[in-house]
């Protein structure tokens, strides 16, 4: 099962970047991910705060033994 949730994440990712990538590359600015969420952070703060939130619950060591 591991491997299937491994392959999953690198699947997202790839598609994500392939995803941004289009619009990084042409003229029009303000339309990749980062800047779509940035307007959108200055716009309502809660954006920063869930992101914030999310990136400290996928990330902030868990206690207890854990499988490596």
């Amino acid at each position: 099962m591991k491997k299937v949730t491994i392959a999953v994440i690198v699947g997202t990712i790839l598609a994500v970047s392939a995803y941004d990538v289009i619009p990084a590359a042409n003229q029009k600015s303000g339309d990749t991910i980062s800047e779509v969420l940035l307007k959108a952070a200055r716009f309502a703060p809660v954006v920063a705060v869930a992101w914030g939130i999310l990136t400290g619950h996928l990330f902030w060591p868990q206690g207890g033994s854990h499988e490596k």
